[in-house]
């Protein structure tokens, strides 16, 4: 009785110790919150490299499998197993980094030609379309039955004119040498981010080679530490988690290099200017589901704009139909049901990603939301299992307002 009322109050002492230790670390986070997001920032910062290796990995893991499988089934007849084994995960490794390499060296040679030039274009092309826009309003506002319109307008371009000529001599030219320092650190920080790249391959490379240890050593740290039905929804969890953000972000890759590549070929079938610079955007942005063809869009249409007017209207015509195609035809076959989300839900989870983490937020706020939703549905049905009641959404319909029976709606 004695040991029984000492462990009570020794749970309850710690219970109180740990509350007030909590307080207490609650509020140094809050007195030194910019110093402790310095650190995170300083932190995640080191671990740059290594999250750029793991992503890597991550994005290539069926590629490697793939190579690995193969290539062991092809040798492990003529060499001992283990030996085949090594073999093949060399040889997919190989095979990865060249994969890997070769889309980087792609990228770089397509897209830095058609940057340098489009920038080149507009700077010379530019002052041209200015000075055409200003003869045509001059014009057609001269020969107008409006005069005092015509002064208006004039009045209002020079003021913008001369707004912009005191800006530029109050806080550009002033700064000349704050943005020599800028573009230091522009080089820099390019530099650093080539190193990264760098480190992140290695990181790739021992990742892919080591994952099923490193797999291993997780499975036997949560049996050592939860019960087994515990550790088994763990490990339920994480399969889920793999299979979402897997089947999304795979598929989602392949949709965005099938729609970038469709986007070339009318590009070049219509003769519409930079079908390499554009068609990549368009395909790059496709990653965001729902918003991406449109977002894309928008400096594409403006970089066409400069050359044509007449032609950006029609780029922005096929873009629009091209979303369509995607979202309704392309997208649902490749995709499939990975996320299990309505519309509206995926709409509300690109919202609430990009306002929260901008474009990453963007990009996996659909599969991580599809996570949310998946276990809190499954939460509420078994709820309502537990109080004999149907958990299918169907049966809690209503079309009363309508003067419908939901019975009647719902036969096949």
């Amino acid at each position: 009785m004695r040991e029984h009322f000492e462990e009570k109050y020794f749970k309850l002492g710690l219970c109180i110790f740990a509350a007030g230790a909590g307080i207490i670390l609650f509020f140094f986070i809050v007195k030194d919150i910019d110093v402790i997001g310095k650190a995170i920032a300083d932190f995640n910062s080191i671990l740059t490299p290594f999250i750029i290796g793991l992503v890597m990995a991550y994005l290539l893991c069926p590629l490697y499998n793939w190579v690995t499988r193969n290539v062991y089934h092809l040798t492990c007849e003529q060499v001992k197993p283990r030996h085949a084994f090594i073999f093949a995960k060399v040889i997919a490794s190989i095979v990865s980094m060249i994969f890997l390499l070769a889309i980087m060296a792609g990228i770089c040679a397509l897209l830095l030609p058609q940057i340098i030039k489009s920038i080149i274009a507009i700077i010379e092309i530019l002052p041209g379309r200015m000075n055409d826009l200003t003869a045509w309003l001059t014009d057609t506002l001269g020969n107008s039955r409006y005069p005092k319109l015509a002064d208006n307008v004039d009045s209002a371009i020079q003021s913008i004119y001369d707004y912009l000529m005191k800006w530029i001599n109050a806080h550009i030219l002033p700064g000349v040498g704050s943005y020599i320092a800028k573009i230091s650190e522009g080089v820099i920080l390019t530099l650093k981010t080539f190193l990264n790249i760098i480190i992140g391959i290695v990181v790739c490379v021992y990742f892919l080679n080591s994952k099923e240890k490193f797999k291993a050593e997780t499975k036997k740290t949560v049996i050592a530490t939860f019960r087994k039905d515990k550790a088994d929804a763990i490990f339920d969890f994480g399969n889920f988690i793999n299979r979402t953000f897997g089947g999304f972000i795979n598929g989602k890759i392949i949709d965005s290099i099938i729609i970038g590549f469709i986007c070339y070929f009318f590009m070049m079938l219509f003769n519409w200017p930079y079908p390499a610079l554009i068609s990549t955007i368009i395909g790059v942005t496709n990653i965001i589901p729902f918003f991406g063809p449109f977002i894309g869009a928008i400096p594409t249409s403006i970089i066409i704009c400069v050359i044509n007017p007449i032609t950006a209207g029609e780029f922005i015509i096929f873009v629009f139909c091209l979303q369509q195609f995607d979202g309704n035809i392309l997208g649902p076959k490749i995709l499939g049901g990975t996320t299990g989300l309505a519309s509206f839900w995926v709409m509300f989870a690109i919202i609430l990603g990009g306002g929260m983490f901008g474009f990453i937020g963007m990009i996996l706020g659909v599969p991580v939301f599809a996570i949310i939703y998946h276990y809190f549905k499954l939460l509420v049905e078994k709820r309502l299992e537990k109080k004999g009641c149907p958990y299918e959404t169907a049966d809690y319909e209503e079309f009363n307002k309508y003067d419908i029976n939901r019975k009647d709606i719902r036969k096949k």
